[in-house]
């Protein structure tokens, strides 16, 4: 899609998005590693004789579990913590951004430009590199 840097917002903005296959393929992207990090932490879990029904289990909830046993330092419990705000942010609060149900907080929806979608394919690019780097480390736990 060829864009010309004009002013759009709310719903329009929002429907750019879902046309771009770039975004959306991103999006796809996001979810699969984040699925990926998702696993890693129940394989971590179990390797460190965590018992637990984790076929329901959340990101937000598998990391309460390796916080309470102590498993992960500070530091990463507090990047693991952002990511899934990042993430939940995302893949859930895109629609409600635009029709104004929330607050700019992690993303932008003011003062947009047609052009825009790409800040967010690299926000949703960022994200993605950002999930596999944290699976990666969970991953290194585990060997």
């Amino acid at each position: 899609m060829m864009y010309k840097g004009k002013p759009t917002e709310g719903i329009k903005f929002y429907d750019l998005l879902v046309e771009s296959e770039e975004f959306t393929s991103e999006l796809g992207r996001v979810a699969l590693a984040s699925g990926r990090l998702e696993a890693e932490l129940i394989l971590f879990l179990k390797r460190n004789k965590i018992t637990g029904n984790y076929k329901k289990a959340t990101l937000g909830s598998l990391l309460d579990i390796a916080k309470i046993n102590n498993l992960l330092d500070k530091n990463t419990i507090i990047a693991l913590r952002e990511i899934s705000k990042q993430r939940n942010y995302i893949t859930h609060n895109i629609y409600a951004l635009f029709t104004d149900l929330i607050d700019e907080t992690v993303l932008e929806k003011n003062n947009l430009l047609d052009s825009d979608v790409h800040l967010y394919i690299d926000r949703a690019w960022q994200l993605k590199e950002n999930l596999d780097g944290l699976a990666d480390i969970i991953k290194q736990k585990n060997e």
